[in-house]
């Protein structure tokens, strides 16, 4: 057994080395989405074991049992007592188990040096050279911190629509929400879209269990997802600074969604949420609540309904936070479900085939020259200027009903009068995407436009009483209002 010193030395070297192995991959400069994950994860591990050594360091220094202590007299009194002692405990170790082997501790991580994908090139070069010469030496087998463990693992880690952490999967928790009373059962999109509005769900419905079930899955999967995809964030440390800033919002009534008090149709002695006003009227006045109100004072109710709303609006203020900090992922994955949805099935396959040539970054883009800022073709190379200048691309339109969004050149502009985007807006403002209204960029322009139409339309209603036309038996010819207004008085 080593020496309490021995042990500390030994800490101390692992702690050092393990960050130098940190260093050395941090220092990688990797362009496969898959090796950056894993790299992530494996320093997650090893800052986890700096921790775990960092506290056994501690362990030592405070001494609690007072070996420590012992030891270090105990070698100030007898200096070569102790190292010859030391010396025959090694060798009779030695004599014991003459052919033991002997790892070094730095060969251990001399494999977080080595790039993989520079492993992956130089073997890809030594197999081309084998396809054209016949004697060509054996390929080196070089380690590197991916393992075929780490593979296996990472394929098993994620579903399929989360993409190796690209994008989150809430179909599960866009079930439960579509399944709570008046959720207005919105689509997965617009789930997506208003994930960050969760204060929003009407309010006397909050405090019942089906809505805390939804809360606790939704948060038990993004507590999930950053620890698979986000691996080196700082996850408790957000959740306590959230935590304690909704304290002192809570405590002064201005947690978002629960400022003012509308809850009306809860019953706070039996813990009850009710749909109407006569169903809560008609409880009131029933025995067993008047036994559960004779059980309970209304000071312990009053603190179980207050503790119920607060545990509630805490869940949701941990989730605002979580959807704040996935933000750009969550709009990631809403654009690529709405891309996903116009593909054949075929193409969804063939994606997830070429998933790595994908999403490959290319460090000769970075490269390339393009001093007039050409749009990018389909090799990824600025497009020719006489192309440019064909399709007008120089011109930019933008669309106040879209958001401002810009649109490079005529057709680009033209084309998303049409599309799903454009169409949504318009809805939202209460108007028809009909072909009239192309063309039409800003809001109050297509408002305007919108009561224009809708005048001509009453005005053509009222003209049609007199655009048809009515004859009497002595060949007199009338307009259809007043051929009636005589026919009625008995004049014709």
């Amino acid at each position: 057994m080593n020496s309490i010193a021995e042990q500390q030395r030994q800490a101390y070297e692992d702690i050092e080395r393990i960050e130098e192995a940190i260093v050395d991959m941090m220092l990688q400069d990797l362009t496969k989405h898959r090796y950056k994950l894993i790299r992530e994860q494996k320093i997650s591990t090893l800052l986890e074991q700096i921790q775990s050594r960092s506290k056994f360091l501690q362990e030592i220094e405070q001494d609690e049992s007072g070996l420590r202590r012992k030891e270090s007299e105990g070698m100030a009194d007898n200096k070569f007592d102790e190292f010859y002692s030391r010396l025959g405990d090694i060798r009779e170790y030695h004599q014991r188990n003459p052919d033991i082997l002997v790892h070094p501790p730095e060969v251990e991580y001399l494999r977080y040096k080595n790039n993989p994908e520079e492993s992956e090139e130089r073997e890809r070069v030594l197999l081309a050279k084998a396809e054209e010469e016949e004697d060509v030496p054996e390929i080196p087998d070089v380690l590197t911190f991916i393992g075929s463990e780490d593979e296996h693992r990472l394929d098993t880690m994620f579903s399929g629509e989360e993409r190796l952490g690209r994008y989150v999967d809430l179909h599960e928790q866009h079930e439960l929400y579509v399944n709570l009373k008046d959720s207005g059962h919105p689509t997965y999109l617009d789930y997506l879209a208003d994930l960050h509005r969760v204060e929003e769900y009407p309010k006397r419905h909050k405090l019942l269990p089906e809505y805390m079930r939804y809360l606790d899955n939704l948060r038990e999967y993004f507590d999930g997802y950053f620890s698979r995809a986000m691996p080196l964030f700082d996850l408790p440390k957000a959740r306590e600074e959230a935590i304690a800033q909704f304290e002192t919002e809570w405590s002064e009534r201005k947690v978002i969604g629960w400022t003012t008090d509308t809850n009306a149709l809860y019953c706070a002695a039996c813990d009850k949420q009710f749909e109407k006003s006569t169903t809560l009227t008609a409880h009131l006045g029933s025995r067993k609540h008047q036994k559960v109100v004779a059980r309970d004072d209304s000071s312990s109710s009053d603190m179980k309904r207050s503790d119920s709303e607060r545990k509630v609006a805490m869940a949701e203020c941990v989730i605002r936070l979580y959807v704040q900090i996935l933000g750009t992922k969550i709009r990631e994955t809403r654009a690529n479900v709405q891309r996903r949805q116009a593909l054949t099935e075929e193409e969804r396959d063939q994606e997830i085939d070429d998933e790595e040539v994908v999403f490959v970054e290319d460090k000769d883009d970075q490269q390339i020259y393009n001093p007039l800022n050409l749009p990018l073709g389909w090799d990824g190379k600025p497009i020719p200027y006489w192309l440019y200048k064909l399709h007008g691309l120089g011109v930019k339109f933008s669309c106040e009903i879209c958001g401002n969004s810009v649109y490079r050149g005529r057709k680009a502009y033209e084309k998303h009068f049409q599309e799903a985007r454009h169409s949504t807006n318009m809805r939202r403002l209460g108007i028809p995407n009909t072909r009239q209204f192309h063309g039409v960029a800003t809001i109050d322009e297509a408002q305007a436009l919108w009561e224009r139409v809708q005048v001509d339309k009453k005005r053509e209603v009222t003209n049609v009483d007199t655009v048809e036309e009515y004859e009497d038996s002595e060949g007199n010819v009338f307009n259809k209002k007043t051929y009636f207004d005589l026919k009625r008085q008995g004049l014709i």
